[in-house]
C-alpha cells in the first residue's frame, strides 16, 4: 500500500529549508539469496508467502532498499546503516487468495537495475476458504487448536473529501478455548507488521475482534491482510480499499498524514470480550503516558525524486496499570499539527501498550530537513521529536533521447477472476551512453521505476509487462515514458477482448491469443512478434506452429506444464510492406484449434 500526500501551502510555509549536504559515497552493496518460501506452493487459499535476501554492505552510511513486484507495486522504502562491513537480511510477505503467478526482486535505491528475482507460483486447491461471523470455524474442543482470521475494511471504496478514514476490522475465530494466538498484519505496500497476540478465556467466545484505523489523505489504493502465526492457522483474505479524493476542506493541508493505532494491546487481559466493549473513562486520577517514536522508514533520504517518497512513522504509547480510559494523540511535522486521533485503553492489572502509526510522502521540491513529533494529552510538555533529512539528487541533462515506436496488446481469451499479464515494448535511441529510468503508465496508473543502459548507434529495446483484472472487453492506453534526460513519452491504445470458455474444448484449448499492434516512425520495418496460452492436461505434448502472412513457420513441440498451462512467443519478424498484417497459430495434434487475428502496423 503506498499512501500518496502531497504537502499544501500551509505546510510548505513551516518547512525548515536547507541546502542538501554533500553526499558522502554511497556503501557499495550486493544482494544474493534472493528467496520466496515454498515457492511453488499448491493448497489451501488464502495464504501468505514469505521473501528474503540477504544484502551485503561494506562502507560507512545508509543503505536504502526496497521489494519490486513483478505486478507492479512496491514496498516502502526501508534502510539500515553500516560502517564497515554488514549482511542484512531484509524480508517481505505477500497474502495470496487467487491462483497467482509472479517474482519480486530487491533495489538498493542508486544502485542500477534489480536483484535476481524470487519467483513463485500459488495454486489454490479447491474453493478459497474463508472463516468469518457469516461462516464460522468448527468448534472442535479436543483437539489441537486452530485458528482462523478474516479482515473487511469499511469503506472499501471512497470517492469525496479527504482526509478520511479507511477502519480495517479483524475478526479472529478459535476452534476451543482457552487460546493464544499470534497474529500480525500484512499490508501491500509495508509487508508484515510486528507480531500482537490476543487470548481467549477458558469457557468464554471463540471470537474476538480487532481494529486498525487508517487515515488517508491523499488518493491512493492498497489491502491489508491478517496472517495467523500459530495454531494451525488459516491467513484471512485481502481485504481491499480505494480512497479518490475530490475535495479537501481549508485549512487542513492536504496532504495531513494521520496516526493510526495498530491493534488493541498485546497486554490484553484474559477474557476480553469478543468486541470492544463501551467503557466509562475511569474517574481515578489520569495515568501519565510514556510516548515513543520507534521507527522511521525511511529516516532520511538521498536519491532520485521522480515519483514522491513514501514515509511511514511508527510511535508507541504506553500507560501504567488502571482502569478503562481514552487518551487522544497527534502527529506534527515541521510543527505542524495533524488531526487528533483517540485510542481506547482496556482496564488492566498490567501496563498497556499501542502502537501508532502515519504516513505521508515528499516529493522534490521538499528537500531539506524536517521533524517529525508525537504528542499527546496528559503525556510530556514537549513533543518527542524526530529530525530527518530529505535530499533529491540533481542529474544534468546530457544526453538526447528519441523513441522510435511502440508496440502495443491486443489481447484475446479468457478473463479469469485473476489478473491477466500485458507487456508493452518500444525502441528508444541516444546520442551517447546514458542509464534511463523509466516506467510503464496503464490507464493513468503508474508501475514500476525501472533503469536501464542504452547505448548510442542503434535502437535499443526497451519495454515492461503489467498485470490487470478485466471482467469484460475493454481497451485503454499504455505510455512508456522516461523519467530523465529530455524525459521523452510514446502512448498508444491496447485492447483486450473477453471470449466465454467452451465447455467441450476437446484435449488442447488456446486460452490467450495476443498479438502487438506497431505504431511508429517505421523508418525501419516494424519488427513484431505475437504471444500464445494453451490450455490441457499436465504433460500434454503440444505440437505447434505460427503462420505470419500466410508463411508457416517452423513446428514446434512443448509439454504443458504442472498446472496444465504452456506460453509461448513466435519469433519477431519485419513487415517490410509497414502495412497491417495477419498471423495466425495453428495447433497440429490432438483436436487441432487455431486462433488468427490482424496486427495493426500505423506509421507515423
Amino acid at each position: 500500500m503506498k499512501t500518496v500526500l502531497l504537502l499544501g501551502a500551509m505546510l510548505l510555509g513551516s518547512l525548515l529549508a536547507a541546502p542538501p549536504a554533500q553526499a558522502a559515497a554511497a556503501p557499495a552493496t550486493s544482494v544474493t539469496q534472493v528467496k520466496a518460501a515454498l515457492a511453488d506452493r499448491t493448497g489451501e487459499c488464502p495464504t501468505t508467502v514469505a521473501f528474503a535476501a540477504t544484502v551485503a554492505a561494506k562502507g560507512k552510511g545508509t543503505v536504502r532498499y526496497r521489494w519490486v513486484r513483478g505486478d507492479g507495486s512496491k514496498s516502502a522504502i526501508r534502510s539500515f546503516r553500516v560502517n564497515g562491513a554488514r549482511k542484512v537480511v531484509v524480508r517481505d510477505r505477500q497474502t495470496f487468495d487467487r491462483d497467482t503467478t509472479g517474482w519480486q526482486a530487491v533495489e538498493v535505491l542508486g544502485k542500477r537495475g534489480l536483484s535476481a528475482k524470487a519467483r513463485f507460483r500459488v495454486a489454490c486447491a479447491g474453493a478459497v476458504q474463508r472463516y468469518d461471523v457469516v461462516n464460522p470455524l468448527p468448534a472442535q474442543p479436543h483437539r489441537a487448536l486452530v485458528a482462523a482470521a478474516s479482515v473487511q475494511a469499511s469503506p472499501p471504496s471512497h470517492t469525496g473529501t479527504c482526509p478520511t478514514t479507511v477502519t480495517f476490522t479483524a475478526t479472529i475465530q478459535v476452534s476451543r478455548t482457552p487460546a493464544k494466538v499470534g497474529y500480525q498484519w500484512i499490508d501491500s505496500a509495508t509487508g508484515e507488521s510486528g507480531p500482537e497476540v490476543m487470548y481467549f478465556a477458558a469457557g468464554g467466545p471463540r471470537s474476538r475482534q480487532v481494529t486498525l484505523p487508517l487515515s488517508v489523505g491523499g488518493s491512493t489504493e492498497g489491502w491489508k491482510s491478517v496472517r495467523i502465526l500459530n495454531a494451525g492457522g488459516h491467513d484471512s483474505g485481502r481485504a481491499p480499499y480505494k480512497v479518490t479524493c475530490k475535495t479537501t476542506p481549508g485549512p487542513t493541508p492536504t496532504s495531513t498524514p494521520t496516526g493510526t493505532p495498530t491493534s488493541t494491546p498485546t497486554s490484553t487481559p484474559t477474557g476480553t470480550p469478543t468486541s470492544t466493549p463501551t467503557t466509562t473513562p475511569t474517574t481515578e486520577p489520569p495515568a501519565k503516558p510514556e510516548v515513543a517514536i520507534t521507527d522511521l522508514t525511511p529516516d532520511g533520504y538521498e536519491g532520485y525524486c521522480d515519483e514522491p517518497i513514501a514515509y511511514t512513522a511508527t510511535g508507541r504509547v504506553t500507560l501504567p496499570a488502571g482502569g478503562a480510559t481514552q487518551l487522544s494523540y497527534w502527529w506534527l511535522l515541521d510543527n505542524v499539527e495533524w488531526q487528533h486521533q483517540v485510542l481506547d485503553f482496556p482496564a488492566s492489572g498490567q501496563p498497556r501498550s499501542q502502537n501508532v502509526s502515519a504516513a505521508w510522502s515528499l516529493d522534490s521540491s521538499r528537500t531539506g530537513t524536517h521533524k517529525l513529533g508525537l504528542v499527546t494529552d496528559r503525556g510530556p510538555a514537549q513533543p518527542v521529536e524526530h529530525s530527518f533529512t530529505f535530499t533529491c539528487a540533481n542529474e544534468p541533462q546530457t544526453a538526447k533521447l528519441t523513441f522510435h515506436d511502440i508496440q502495443t496488446p491486443l489481447y484475446t481469451g479468457d478473463c479469469p477472476a485473476g489478473s491477466i499479464g500485458l507487456t508493452v515494448d518500444g525502441h528508444i535511441s541516444t546520442d551517447k551512453d546514458v542509464d534511463i529510468r523509466f516506467r510503464v503508465v496503464v490507464d493513468g496508473k503508474p508501475g514500476v521505476v525501472r533503469t536501464k543502459h542504452i547505448y548510442p548507434g542503434y535502437a535499443n529495446g526497451l519495454g515492461d509487462f503489467w498485470y490487470s483484472s478485466f471482467k469484460s472487453s475493454t481497451t485503454g492506453k499504455v505510455r512508456i515514458e522516461v523519467l530523465n534526460q529530455n524525459q521523452p513519452t510514446l502512448e498508444a491504445p491496447y485492447t483486450v477482448t473477453c471470449k466465454p470458455v467452451d465447455p467441450n474444448p476437446g484435449t488442447v484449448r488456446i486460452s490467450e491469443f495476443r498479438p502487438v499492434a506497431y505504431y511508429g516512425d517505421c523508418v525501419q520495418a516494424p519488427y513484431v512478434t505475437a504471444f500464445a496460452s494453451f490450455k490441457a492436461a499436465p504433460g500434454t505434448e503440444i505440437s505447434y506452429r505460427w503462420v505470419i502472412d500466410g508463411k508457416p513457420g517452423e513446428t514446434y513441440t512443448h509439454q504443458a506444464n504442472s498446472g496444465g498451462n504452456l506460453q509461448v512467443q513466435s519469433s519477431y519478424w519485419h513487415r517490410d510492406s509497414k502495412t497491417d498484417g495477419v498471423v495466425k497459430l495453428e495447433v497440429l495434434n490432438h483436436n487441432k484449434p487455431s486462433a488468427a487475428g490482424v496486427y495493426p502496423v500505423t506509421c507515423r
